[in-house]
């Protein structure tokens, strides 16, 4: 924002020209002061860790950032790609710049979150590539408002404050009407394994009972005598706590239906500013119009946030005392209302005070009884009784079990197959989603994955990695995990764009075997164009040998047989929608597709060349209609959506299916993944791209009917170049043979 002094003086500038004028004359003086006032400046920033590098007054024309020295914002940094992004104003003569995405290898990301485009905004910070601390340079963007800007925002909020008198008639009339706007509430999105496990990857995924009754009298009294004891009759909201708490620019000071405006519309906002409570306000008061008293002490108990990670009174109870708020004694019930002024920092998991939780609840319990809801012994008794906490709550707390396979199912649900708004917040979220997860395969990938890299990988320079399971036959991903530890980046490698290496040869081959060629075709080891020929020298090689060994000139001349544009073809037809061109580098992998689609690509092979629909999600319920997950058995029919299953369609011929299959399992038997074959049946294909800096490793066992793809390498793209697919393949052997060992124990 420009400096107030500097505002200030453009101010006094102008009403002094519009005074005294200037030596040019008095229309001159006032067009040169009202120029200042509208004077602001766009300025762009790239930084390298906490260097600036460069500071660019930016203009109406269009900016090209990368590492390419032609750029007109150039930075040098090995996770840039030569054309990076593009920055440029979405139409001329708009205010604020937008920063796009140019195709790049490691993307755009805004609060540890990968974007294709933003509209920038004063302040704004956004990282080219990885979100590893430091790894990635960043975009500082700059565009503070003119002094005639700032004057009309303080006119905005003057006006806004004047009409909050008349806004607050206006609702009161609404209200006698019975009109208002706010009919429907939202709520979470809480994802369960099949069998009801809980999932999610985001803290706080409310658990409601099914009516006001469920919960305990004594803890609907203890949130009456703590949290507000006019609730019953008031207006909804607390004027004087409101005016006391924009004073004073602190917390609080909000009733209860306005936590409740808070909770349920995150819009309202948390920060301490009048525009705030403003917004509170008119929400409060609208929510008192369209529900009863009734209906916002529930949603109220349904979802107030009671820290490490709870929401709701359900969730907590269940978390601090191992059984449902329906069982909850006084002193329980005291102990949780106590926690809501500041959950954590009155949680008996704070170190720093670990009595705190103990001093809330007997305050409660005393409220309680001057408010007559306990009489003189039960005060007593209630505070002499023990806490009795769990354990295991402090433990168990942090983030949910698999955030990245969870983040991966909201994907799905706001996507073309189900289409859910959940963004929107009036009817966004309050479902119920069954997922398709495997909990013992996805904590047993974790932890492989995991050891894996803190050992082997580690010794070769790899830091990330990648893995997903499925069921080839049915579609149903059964573990997923995008990284190494999402609490520090919660970037998905699943689906990121990496160079497939080797792996991608699957296209040339079929393409190949559809053309005609069969296994035992000789090829010329000759080399061809700039690829070298076979590693064996000169002569010839089997189409089979050449496959096992991944000699690049046998998967070149087979593409050139088939046609670079029919190995395309073949390569869509199995789902890879990434950007492909008909060259030598794509066949040989050098173009960046998704670890995703590559294991939609294999898992049609090994389903004997049908179409596999994968998937994350087997069944959605929606509480808004089912009223609660205690009664999902009796939910209506329209309350429960059971996806359409996708209509099987058969993308390869069966017999070249089979022969691809057999080629798969002579990598694993003689071939570059010879890693892999402690699993007895394994089938698979290793892949390596230059100096190790994307490895993989994609195969499955028919016996077990799971296919598993693994990628490792480094977010920065650092070289491993002692890194190769049969490294992986080792890892993919490790994994698989603990599934098939956890199937037979």
């Amino acid at each position: 924002m420009v400096e107030p002094s500097t505002s200030w003086s453009a101010w006094r500038r102008f009403l002094a020209a519009w005074r005294r004028g200037g030596p040019d004359g008095r229309p001159a003086a006032i067009r040169l002061a009202w120029g200042q006032l509208l004077e602001r400046q766009a300025v762009a920033e790239l930084w390298l860790g906490e260097r600036r590098v460069s500071r660019t007054v930016l203009s109406e024309g269009r900016y090209r950032i990368g590492r390419d020295p032609a750029c007109e914002l150039p930075i040098e940094a090995e996770s840039l790609s030569r054309v990076h992004a593009i920055l440029e104003k979405p139409r001329p003569g708009e205010r604020d710049f937008a920063l796009e995405d140019f195709n790049s290898a490691n993307g755009l990301f805004h609060r540890d979150r990968r974007i294709s485009a933003i509209r920038l905004r004063h302040g704004d910070q956004v990282q080219l590539g990885s979100p590893l601390k430091g790894s990635a340079p960043r975009l500082r963007y700059q565009h503070p408002r003119s002094p005639l800007e700032q004057a009309l925002n303080l006119l905005g909020l003057g006006s806004l404050l004047g009409s909050g008198l008349l806004v607050g008639g206006l609702l009161l009339v609404s209200s006698v009407g019975g009109g208002s706007r706010i009919r429907l509430i939202s709520g979470p999105v809480r994802i369960v394994s099949a069998s009801g496990q809980q999932i999610d990857a985001k803290e706080g995924s409310a658990t409601a009972l099914p009516s006001l009754q469920a919960y305990p009298l004594h803890l609907r009294q203890a949130l009456m005598a703590s949290e507000e004891a006019r609730f019953g009759w008031n207006s909804g909201v607390d004027l004087f706590g409101t005016l006391r708490s924009v004073l004073l620019g602190s917390g609080g000071g909000s009733g209860l239906t306005q936590q409740v405006a808070r909770i349920y519309y995150p819009e309202v906002g948390t920060d301490y500013s009048l525009n705030r409570k403003l917004r509170e306000l008119w929400v409060a008061l609208q929510l008192e119009v369209g529900y009863s008293k009734n209906q916002i002490l529930k949603m109220y108990l349904d979802r107030a946030h009671l820290g490490l990670g709870t929401d709701g009174f359900e969730q907590a109870s269940r978390l601090y005392f191992r059984k449902s708020a329906t069982e909850l004694d006084v002193g329980q019930a005291a102990f949780l209302v106590g926690l809501l002024p500041s959950p954590n920092g009155y949680s008996p998991c704070n170190a720093k005070d670990p009595t705190a939780g103990r001093e809330r609840r007997d305050l409660v319990l005393k409220l309680m009884h001057e408010q007559g809801y306990l009489g003189d012994q039960q005060l007593v008794d209630a505070q002499r009784r023990p806490l009795n906490i769990d354990p295991s709550a402090c433990r168990d707390s942090s983030f949910s079990s698999y955030p990245f396979f969870s983040d991966y199912v909201l994907g799905e649900l706001e996507g073309t197959r189900f289409g859910l708004n959940l963004a929107q917040k009036a009817s966004g979220g309050n479902y119920y989603v069954v997922s398709t997860i495997d909990p013992k395969l996805q904590q047993l990938a974790q932890q492989q994955l995991q050891r894996f890299l803190e050992g082997p990988a580690a010794r070769v320079g790899l830091t990330q990695g990648a893995l997903i399971s499925l069921n080839y036959r049915s579609g149903k991903i059964l573990a997923y995990v995008g990284g190494g530890d999402y609490s520090r980046s919660s970037f998905d490698r699943v689906q990121a764009l990496r160079q497939p290496g080797s792996t991608f040869k699957l296209f040339p081959y079929l393409a190949a075997l559809e053309a005609g060629t069969t296994p035992e075709q000789l090829i010329s080891c000759a080399p061809l164009s700039y690829v070298a020929g076979c590693r064996q020298g000169s002569g010839s090689i089997s189409v089979a040998r050449g496959f096992a060994d991944s000699e690049n000139v046998v998967a070149l001349r087979l593409a050139e047989k088939a046609g670079l544009r029919q190995v395309l073809r073949k390569a869509r037809q199995l789902g890879i929608g990434t950007p492909l061109d008909a060259d030598f580098n794509t066949m040989l992998g050098g173009r960046e597709t998704l670890l995703y689609e590559l294991a939609r690509a294999y898992a049609v092979v090994a389903n004997g060349g049908r179409s596999v629909p994968m998937h994350g999600v087997s069944k959605i319920y929606d509480l808004g209609i089912c009223r609660s997950i205690y009664s999902l058995a009796t939910c209506p029919e329209r309350g429960v959506t059971i996806p359409i299953g996708e209509q099987p369609r058969q993308l390869l011929r069966a017999s070249d299916a089979a022969v691809m299959d057999d080629l798969l399992a002579e990598v694993v038997r003689s071939g570059t993944g010879r890693a892999a074959a402690v699993v007895a049946d394994g089938r698979g294909k290793t892949g390596t791209t230059d100096n190790g800096v994307d490895v993989l490793f994609i195969g499955y066992s028919p016996a077990l009917e799971i296919l598993t793809a693994i990628w490792m390498g480094n977010d920065d793209n650092r070289p491993a170049q002692q890194a190769s697919g049969a490294l992986v393949a080792e890892l993919w052997g490790r994994y698989m043979a603990a599934i098939s060992a956890g199937k037979q124990s």
